[in-house]
């Protein structure tokens, strides 16, 4: 067998095989009734003991089976020991109080002895299959080890080798999305989690007080808890369609996409970039995996500021998109996808000025038509947008034509169609006049023809007289 990692070994439960090491085995004994006498007590307790236990089958059945040893108590001999154990009891409360609940549990193993004096202790237990629970606890602590260990993998924090701190803190994080997953079992762990929870434990490990340092992983799982608190239906399959789930947070987001700029909705459609390509994991890390670490705290910082934060994502990640709409414009299905799975670098602070511009103006607008009962035309020229604004409601930066140059634009495109039009026109004039003429040629050639044959033939007649 190879090595396990000490994250591995800090974080995976003892289990014991199910062919070379018998799992424990809690014996549970309904207590006699207290009307019954000691004696009896006794008696019932051992032929139920007899009954209950068997041995597992790598045990010589010519073994000398001479001690029983009780958890937390010294070995005595099997025949007195249910006596000395219930003796024992009634002599307490506490074991007293379990004798009223009618049950006693008891962990017992038997003890070899070899011949060189070397004492063994066996396990008794009954033959039964491994718990499924424990399975899908194991399942469970295996798929969030693999996706923790490549988390920040270019981290030095979580690769420092001395006293093992980067195999600790991954270990960290295990526990952290462990005990979260089995607290929340109608969520349970979902990739991306990692990503959140390695941040917030980055910034906490960080804090310049060392004793609220020492305390990063307590305070890392009350934030994860608060953050999903909010973003749970994320992760939660049957609620894939409904709007606050992931289905619904992305048609929301290329809704707002197609409102601001359609012309690069249209020919991301075109080259057949569908959103779920690159808004599952915008939306499920929280932008997390598309920055730099510094950006990506920069970034949470105005997003745990904000009132929102699903329209603060939202706003954002259709800004991202519109900052570079000229590189994908000019790209096919291979570039864009590029662009888009892995964001170029671009200078944050712009990037969260310009989503809050547009969520700005976009909210002024609405107010104008709603309640100014004035058109959206007439509102586009009458706001002015912030100069931050990458394109808003299909204009660049936001900014509707004057009237006046209105007037000119439709006075020029008037003028071209008119100017077509005469051309056409004068076209068919001049197609009409040589076909009348031409018909008129026609005609003169054709009677003329005609009065020469008619001269021919009656000069022949007359030679004939």
């Amino acid at each position: 067998k190879g090595r396990i990692s000490p994250m591995c070994a800090m974080n995976t439960p003892k289990v014991r095989s199910r062919k070379t090491q018998p799992l424990p085995v809690t014996l549970e004994v309904e207590s006699p009734s207290t009307a019954m006498g000691e004696n009896d007590k006794n008696d019932e307790l051992a032929d139920k003991m007899k009954k209950s236990l068997l041995l597992p089958d790598d045990v010589d059945d010519n073994a000398e089976v001479g001690k029983f040893t009780i958890d937390g108590e010294e070995e005595v001999d099997g025949e007195d020991a249910a006596t000395k154990d219930t003796a024992e009891t009634s002599d307490t409360e506490e074991q007293q109080a379990m004798i009223d609940k009618n049950k006693i549990t008891r962990s017992v193993s038997i003890t070899k002895t070899s011949e060189e004096g070397v004492e063994t202790h066996i396990p008794l237990t009954p033959r039964q299959e491994v718990d499924k629970d424990e399975e899908e606890d194991l399942q469970l602590l295996d798929e969030i080890r693999k996706d923790v260990i490549r988390t920040h993998p270019d981290l030095r924090f979580f690769l420092e080798p001395e006293e093992d701190l980067g195999q600790k803190r991954y270990a960290a994080l295990e526990r952290i999305l462990y005990v979260w997953a089995k607290l929340n079992k109608g969520v349970r762990y979902v990739q991306g989690m990692n990503e959140i929870v390695g941040t917030l434990y980055f910034v906490l490990a960080h804090d310049a007080d060392t004793e609220w340092a020492e305390e990063a992983e307590a305070d890392t799982y009350f934030l994860f808890n608060s953050i999903l608190v909010e973003m749970r239906d994320v992760f939660v399959p049957d609620l894939d369609e409904a709007d606050t789930g992931i289905h619904g947070r992305i048609s929301n987001m290329i809704n707002l996409l197609s409102l601001h700029d359609p012309e690069v909705r249209c020919h991301l459609d075109n080259v057949g970039i569908d959103p779920s390509f690159y808004s599952v994991r915008w939306l499920t890390t929280l932008l997390s995996r598309e920055f730099l670490l510094p950006d990506t705290i920069r970034l949470w910082d105005s997003m745990f500021a904000s009132t929102h934060k699903d329209n603060f994502l939202r706003y954002v990640g259709v800004t991202m998109v519109m900052v570079i709409r000229d590189q994908l414009l000019e790209g096919d299905f291979s570039t864009c996808l590029r662009l888009l799975q892995a964001y170029p670098p671009c200078n944050l602070d712009k990037l969260l000025e310009s989503s809050r511009a547009l969520w700005i103006y976009e909210s002024q607008i609405t107010l104008a038509c709603h309640k100014g009962g004035i058109s959206l035309g007439h509102a586009l020229r009458s706001i002015t947008p912030p100069p931050s604004i990458v394109m808003a409601y299909g204009l660049h930066g936001g900014v509707a034509p004057q009237i006046g140059e209105r007037v000119v634009e439709a006075g020029q495109r008037g003028l071209a169609v008119a100017r077509g039009g005469a051309s056409a026109a004068t076209s068919t004039v001049a197609n009409a006049g040589r076909s009348f003429f031409g018909n008129a040629m026609n005609l003169w050639r054709s009677g003329s023809q005609t009065e020469e044959k008619r001269g021919g033939d009656l000069r022949r007649s007359k030679t004939a007289f």
